[in-house]
């Protein structure tokens, strides 16, 4: 095993935590570190979407490298970015859409968006890798190396050997500069073709319904600053009762809540940019009235935007806690 990758097999301070609470009998969703907001979506019904903005995929990261916490206690969720899974030791049990199997070392999960999914890895010597990929990106190579997998669900691909291209991609995170985002864009171009000529097929599943939810979120989510149930209905030709039925039956969330939960997503990143308001980020996210965000803001984060900006990164931290 390459010295590069063996940070992995280290427990950090979380899956410390997640162990002690496994040992205890208290691996249940509560005990998930999530913001505070998800956290309270996660009591309720513990189907989640989760953004890009929470795994820090922002809008240069095209490709995010992180470790599958140990003993996290498991929890249906899913997201708008591609999730791209590599066992790297061990074996782990995965869940999409009431559907569950186990993937051992070697093998590659490939999870498009929106679709309800779980893992757990209950070995401290299991070390599975997720690669969270910016959706249009993905889409991009999916055509381009016809791949096929955009009208796929999930798709577990065995007997692949990636060590190679991860230790890169480990590198490379620890450089700071514009040349390493296009680096870690070739290692995962790579990374899919070596996927595609090594790996053998051993499960795929098709598009369901879930179908929906993908549909339902990349159009909100590209037209958020300005989206209104009226424009949303008007786009899928259905009418506003059945577009706010519908979208609260796939997502398990109202209009409303998505729409703001992106908005204040937003805001909080550009919160970091000092030559911005919070008047001009007010109506950059979509708000007419700089008094309304400013209150929404404090009601999602429980702070305002200017506390926001003065704490920096401590605000989130807490959030996570």
């Amino acid at each position: 095993m390459s010295t590069i990758l063996d940070g992995f097999y280290t427990l950090s301070e979380e899956e410390k935590y997640y162990r002690t609470l496994y040992e205890e009998g208290r691996s249940s969703v509560e005990y998930v570190m999530l913001p505070s907001q998800v956290q309270d979506s996660a009591r309720l019904d513990e189907r989640i979407i989760l953004s890009s903005a929470y795994y820090d995929l922002g809008e240069e990261e095209t490709v995010v490298l992180m470790k599958h916490p140990c003993f996290m206690p498991r929890y249906m969720h899913s997201h708008r970015f591609v999730e791209f899974s590599y066992v790297l030791s061990g074996s782990a049990r995965e869940e999409v859409e009431g559907s569950s199997f186990t993937v051992s070392a070697g093998d590659v999960v490939i999870l498009m968006p929106g679709f309800y999914h779980s893992i757990w890895v209950g070995d401290e010597k299991t070390v599975v890798l997720n690669l969270l990929v910016d959706r249009d990106f993905f889409m991009h190579l999916d055509e381009r190396f016809r791949l096929h997998l955009a009208d796929k669900s999930h798709v577990v691909m065995g007997h692949v050997d990636l060590g190679r291209e991860l230790e890169t991609l480990v590198v490379q995170d620890a450089v700071r500069d514009e040349v390493r985002l296009m680096m870690k864009e070739v290692v995962f171009e790579l990374m899919l073709l070596e996927t595609r000529r090594q790996g053998s097929l051993v499960r795929q599943g098709e598009v369901g319904g879930r179908k929906e939810v993908f549909r339902i979120m990349s159009y909100i989510e590209e037209h958020s600053h300005d989206v209104t149930l009226t424009s949303f209905a008007s786009h899928f030709g259905i009418t506003e009762q059945y577009a706010s039925r519908l979208i609260r039956d796939k997502t398990g969330l109202s209009f409303s809540d998505i729409v703001r939960r992106l908005r204040m997503e937003e805001a909080a990143q550009l919160l970091r940019h000092d030559r911005l308001s919070a008047k001009q980020i007010a109506y950059m996210v979509g708000y007419s009235s700089p008094e309304h965000f400013s209150r929404t803001f404090k009601a999602y984060y429980g702070v305002s935007p200017d506390a926001w900006r003065r704490a920096g990164s401590s605000v989130q931290v807490e959030h996570l806690l």
